[in-house]
């Protein structure tokens, strides 16, 4: 980027602010802009944030406004939503939010479930296979983010993993009144984006629906590269006799994405020479060199998704609701390595996978005022992953020239999920108790590999034709089972306070990527006899067992709400030895690591206009013993803090308003952290400052608002790393490290008729 580009694009976002604001600056202001309570059934609204009151869990909603402010200007990411909230680490290389090279971590844990209304439509997370559900839904199109906690409810947690959590979006639903919503975006790096919203109205027969399409560009913020997308999205409700209501929601876009180049430690720690490293611009006609272009780094794929919500009211207050979804991605990575078939060259991923299930749940009223709610949930996950398919490339004389199949199988059974859950809930008195139980039966997937010698540069199901049976590398479907208790207690202490403590046990993803290990160490595990089946049939669940004792305070003008949280993690995937094996190491689910801490967050209404919000928290994470790597090699990991997990976060926000006009700033802290888990690569600590500037006008001539502002991100430039990638047993010289996008600027103008 120039620097003459971001004053031009902060004129621009300045310039529409003032043209609007000039028009009302002597009106009075409107009552509609006043931070007012709003009371909700288990829940009171106090600027961003919906703030829970009797439920004996640790959740968080972030409402529309929440969503505008914080979600960047890319508003295509719920993770860096959540950002603001405490215990959430979200880091992205780009600064729009719109890259495949980024992370979370909530309370330490990587595997974090994502959600659209209760269902994982493509929810292999981030590190999947493909771009994950970023791309699915524009964020313009969410009503609110939720982010549960600690314990997870049962029918909050139908995922394949929530060590971490669940972050779950809620769809705006299709307006009351015939409308139509445009938006636009232009900012630094030759960002734009344009979004547009119909709703139709009440249609005949009870009939709502709503119609949207956006088109996102941006280049990266260093090197040569671009990512971009359309998005369509829709939804319609149908209400019919005998109380049924039926919602359709379906959306379908085609991300292309380039990808940022990592740094190794040395380089991350001379940010002032390697900021803006990043992959070559041109080929140079090394084989070597040449992997590292930047079009041989990238990602294109087209993902859509269909689900539904039918409810059909019950006698006796009933509910049931059934849930179907059906997704698909299909697309490619393409990535330089150093070593693939022997050599440096380009491994070229081809991905078709669906993902489908349904979700049975019947609520009703039970003994007394007793909530009872019983359920189910299947769920079909085509793999990958595990990978199935990949070719190798190498880069000759600037071309890209076949060097083979690196891996060649075939799925012949999917990962499946069988899930029954049941919750009972109960106020009794000042106390309000709730219990609840899932059962989870895991079927992992079958696969059939293939010697994949001598076969041409063919697709993927001709390939297989050619291909050699290999019984050694193949695995047959196990399952794998457990029950995850949960149980939580609220007391009313007063009418301003309430405290809560729940227990439950969260389950992870089980490591299906172990069958890889096959490919890797193939020769040394056939002079042994041993099979993929061997390394298959160690793979288990990662169960964390949590606690929290909470407490809410809240009044006319605060709210505040603490947590002390305490977490064991069993079954934790460690790279060590296996001795049956002759010291080949791969990853084993035979470690325990624990997790305390605080949390805090806050929000005061000052006046009537001025709405103040802080999070903060304290975390320790730590495997509960060394990692012995080998008979003669121990990692010195106890005590240590896990890779990538600060100790200290915080955030204080501000909005304030003024005739129409809304400053919002934001400063972000986050405390050092490592890229190892002997602590030996500190990176260091970093405070971000963000604002966001924007006037509104409500009943404008034919529009019903009109607003503009500015976005600005990193004001302060600050050099940073944002991104590391690390597994929470890596070691010194193993984790990678991406650069945080220097200050950036976007102006948007807003209509809706």
């Amino acid at each position: 980027m120039k620097i003459h580009q971001a004053f031009r694009c902060a004129a621009w976002g300045f310039l529409m602010v003032f043209s609007f604001s000039a028009s009302g600056w002597c009106e009075k202001p409107q009552e509609d802009v006043t931070l007012g309570e709003i009371v909700v059934e288990g829940e009171q609204e106090k600027g961003i944030l919906k703030i829970k009151t009797t439920q004996p869990n640790t959740e968080t909603t972030i409402n529309k406004e929440g969503i505008t402010l914080y979600g960047g200007a890319g508003q295509i990411n719920p993770r860096k939503i959540i950002d603001i909230l405490p215990s959430v680490n979200y880091q992205s290389a780009d600064a729009y939010g719109l890259t495949t090279n980024q992370g979370i971590r909530i309370r330490g844990q990587r595997q974090v479930f994502s959600s659209v209304e209760g269902l994982g439509l493509i929810s292999v997370g981030l590190g999947g296979p493909g771009v994950n559900d970023n791309w699915l839904f524009d964020m313009e199109n969410m009503s609110a983010v939720s982010l549960y906690k600690g314990a997870v409810a049962p029918e909050k947690s139908l995922a394949w993993t929530n060590l971490g959590g669940t972050i779950d979006r809620s769809i705006l639903r299709p307006a009351d009144k015939i409308g139509f919503t445009l938006n636009e975006s232009h900012g630094t790096w030759d960002f734009n984006k344009i979004f547009t919203r119909f709703d139709s109205g009440p249609l005949p027969w009870k009939t709502k629906m709503f119609a949207s399409f956006s088109r996102t560009q941006s280049d990266k913020w260093k090197g040569k590269g671009d990512f971009e997308a359309d998005i369509f999205s829709f939804g319609l409700t149908q209400e019919f006799p005998a109380k049924v209501k039926v919602e359709l929601f379906g959306t379908h876009s085609s991300p292309d994405l380039h990808n940022y180049r990592a740094l190794t430690y040395p380089q991350a720690e001379d940010l002032s020479v390697y900021r803006r490293y990043d992959y070559n611009r041109h080929l140079t006609g090394s084989s070597k060199e040449d992997i590292h272009y930047y079009d041989y780094n990238r990602k294109h794929f087209t993902t859509y998704s269909l689900f539904s919500n039918i409810e059909i009211r019950t006698p006796g207050s009933g509910r049931l609701l059934f849930k179907p979804y059906y997704s698909r991605e299909k697309g490619y990575n393409m990535t330089g390595t150093k070593n693939i078939l022997g050599g440096p060259g380009i491994q070229y991923w081809p991905i078709d996978h669906d993902e489908y299930g349904i979700v049975a749940q019947y609520d009703t009223p039970f003994l007394y005022g007793t909530e009872f709610t019983l359920g189910y949930w299947y769920g079909n996950q085509e793999p990958p992953p595990p990978p199935n398919a990949q070719k190798a490339y190498r880069a000759i004389n600037k071309k890209l020239v076949y060097a083979g199949w690196s891996l060649l199988a075939r799925p012949t059974h999917h990962n499946e999920y069988y899930s029954p859950y049941v919750t009972v809930g109960k106020q009794t008195g000042k106390f309000y108790v709730k219990g609840g139980l899932r059962y989870i039966d895991q079927k992992l997937p079958a696969y059939n590999r293939y010697d994949a010698t001598g076969i041409p540069d063919v697709s993927y199901e001709d390939a297989l034709k050619y291909g050699t049976y290999d019984p050694s590398g193949s695995i047959h479907s196990r399952s794998l089972r457990t029950w995850l208790p949960n149980a939580g207690l609220s007391y009313t202490v007063s009418p301003h306070l309430n405290m809560y403590f729940n227990y439950g046990k969260n389950t992870g993803n089980p490591n299906i990527g172990l069958w890889n290990t096959y490919t890797t160490y193939k020769t040394v595990l056939e002079s042994k006899g041993i099979t993929a089946q061997y390394l298959w049939d160690a793979v288990k669940i990662p169960i964390t067992d949590q606690f929290d004792l909470g407490a809410r305070y809240r009044t006319d003008t605060w709210s505040v709400t603490g947590t002390l949280f305490y977490a064991v993690e069993n079954n934790k995937a460690v790279n060590v030895a296996d001795p049956n094996l002759g010291g080949v190491k791969y990853s084993q689910n035979i470690a325990k690591a624990t997790s305390y801490g605080v949390e805090l967050e806050i929000s005061k209404n000052l006046t009537e206009n001025l709405n103040v919000f802080s999070t903060a928290s304290y975390n320790q994470f730590q495997f509960t013993k060394d990692i012995r790597v080998a008979s003669n090699s121990v990692t010195e990991a106890k005590g240590n803090q896990v890779p990538d997990v600060p100790v200290f976060q915080g955030r204080i926000g501000a909005t304030y308003r003024f005739y129409g006009l809304a400053v919002s700033p934001i400063l972000r802290y986050t405390g050092h952290r490592y890229g190892d888990v002997e602590n030996k690569e500190r990176i260091s600590s970093y405070m971000l400052v963000d604002a966001d500037i924007r006037y509104t006008k409500e009943n404008i001539r034919f529009f019903k608002s009109m607003s503009a502002g500015v976005g600005l991100y990193n004001l302060f430039n600050k050099k940073y790393v944002s991104v590391i990638n690390a597994s929470d047993d890596t070691r010194e010289g193993s984790a990678s490290y991406y650069v945080g996008a220097p200050f950036s600027v976007v102006g948007r103008i807003d209509f809706k008729f």
